[in-house]
């Protein structure tokens, strides 16, 4: 429920560690604290949304910095295994060191780490001097000093830095949300008693705003989700107290020039920003009664299924004038049904049964998009059947998720009821922009308009 320290310090000397603490209190930065000792660093746990790990370079005493594995660097590696959890994100490594002999360190970290996981892995090294924050019996004599040090650390990786003003964008405009939420409760009552029970009422209204009048209960975190996100996005993007966000993101930016993405890196970030898998700590599973939810074909025997409820055979998909897949290709295709919908009718569930579009999830045979002989499926066939198959951007796709893409058959949709389709298998989800895209290409689809007439 609450956020975790996103400073965490660790020290064999609790002195120290309290001389941090109190310099970093000072600046009004939240951290947590660790005392290093061989006996109970077993004991530890992976703390989630580190992102400045402040770290002694000599934890054990008596051992050098290039001892081998098992000095120094070994102790440094084994604090990182023990508090660094692979799914927090990117974080920064801060040494207090007079000579850190840091590039011995950094491939010494790169060597073991990438046994354990990559992920572990600092995105920046820097180095301070702890002498120049506090003494030796842990008082504070210049915190600012300290604050201004992180910052010039910070400069060394330019794009760690726009990720991290980023982060603080989101909490800073989480707070507005927040606040914004309790302006709603007139100010008279904010001082009563009665304060939580009008703010559930606030919340009522919201759920209602979000679900419908009559539905408020049925789903309120979704529904009142509907509703503060977008207040969210603009509250990020209005937040800019130094009014430099914008030069940060240009310093990040590393033009590649004449350097062309490859297929595999453009379905990488297609993926990223149009698929969810939900799959991070703690996330709500996609439901295969959500909008956009791609599950796998929920019928034992496939190919009986394709003839008995959209009249399609194996050998129409193999047709190169309908879909085209090859004999060869047929093993690592997948069929799939995406629901598609009007938004208005997944935030405001109606009655009745739920529509599924039949579609193809295939990987490219070979890493370019292109097929044995040199035919393309990469943009799509443009065939006489073509206007009733919708293809979907470059994604990674598979189980070894090669660069590929979704097709949908616009003219092969099924119904069923959400208790029919309760137990069905989600492999991800279609963010809105793109199943947005899916159901306005079958909307204009199956409303094309016709004639009869005598020519």
């Amino acid at each position: 429920m609450f956020l975790s320290s996103r400073f965490v310090i660790v020290d064999d000397k609790q002195e120290h560690l309290s001389g941090i603490k109190a310099a970093l209190d000072q600046l009004r930065l939240d951290c947590h604290t660790k005392l290093y000792d061989v006996e109970t660093i077993g004991d530890w746990e992976r703390l989630p949304g580190v992102r400045i790990l402040f770290m002694d370079k000599n934890l054990r005493p008596g051992l050098t910095m290039g001892g081998g594995p098992q000095s120094a660097f070994a102790a440094i590696a084994e604090v990182i295994e023990k508090l660094i959890s692979p799914q927090s994100g990117p974080y920064g490594l801060i040494l207090w060191a007079e000579d850190p002999e840091m590039d011995a360190l950094k491939a010494f970290l790169q060597e073991r780490l990438a046994v354990v996981s990559p992920l572990l892995m600092p995105v920046f090294f820097a180095e301070l001097k702890k002498g120049d924050y506090i003494d030796l019996n842990g008082n504070v004599h210049n915190a600012e000093k300290l604050k201004a040090d992180i910052l010039a650390a910070l400069e060394q990786s330019p794009q760690m830095k726009a990720l991290f003003s980023w982060e603080t964008d989101v909490m800073a405009a989480s707070d507005a949300v927040l606040r914004s939420i309790v302006d709603l409760v007139p100010e008279n009552l904010r001082v009563t008693d009665g304060f939580g029970q009008e703010l559930g009422k606030v919340f009522y209204r919201l759920s209602q705003a979000g679900a419908g009048i009559n539905k408020a209960l049925d789903d309120p975190r979704a529904a009142i989700n509907r509703v503060l996100v977008p207040i969210l996005a603009d509250r990020i993007l209005e937040h800019d107290p130094e009014a430099n966000a914008g030069d940060k993101w240009r310093d990040a930016l590393v033009n590649p020039g004449n350097q062309n993405a490859t297929i595999q890196v453009k379905a990488a970030v297609n993926t990223a920003i149009h698929l969810s898998h939900a799959r991070s700590p703690g996330s709500v599973p996609t439901k295969p009664t959500d909008l956009g939810a791609v599950v796998d074909f929920p019928f034992e025997d496939a190919e009986a299924a394709l003839e008995q409820k959209f009249g399609l055979s194996k050998a129409i998909l193999m047709d190169d004038k309908f879909f085209g897949v090859s004999e060869q290709e047929w093993p690592n295709i997948r069929l799939r049904l995406i629901q598609i919908g009007a938004a208005c009718d997944h935030a405001q569930p109606n009655k009745g049964p739920l529509l599924y579009a039949l579609a193809i999830e295939w990987p490219f045979t070979n890493d370019d998009g292109f097929r044995t002989g040199g035919a393309t499926l990469h943009q799509g066939k443009k065939t006489k059947d073509g206007e009733q198959l919708w293809y979907s951007p470059l994604l990674l796709v598979g189980p070894d998720k090669r660069a590929g893409k979704i097709t949908a058959i616009l003219n092969c949709t099924m119904a069923a009821t959400r208790d029919e389709a309760a137990n069905w298998t989600v492999a991800f989800r279609m963010r809105d922009e793109l199943i947005s895209m899916l159901t306005q290409a079958f909307a204009r689809y199956i409303s094309r308009p016709g004639i009869v007439e005598l020519s």
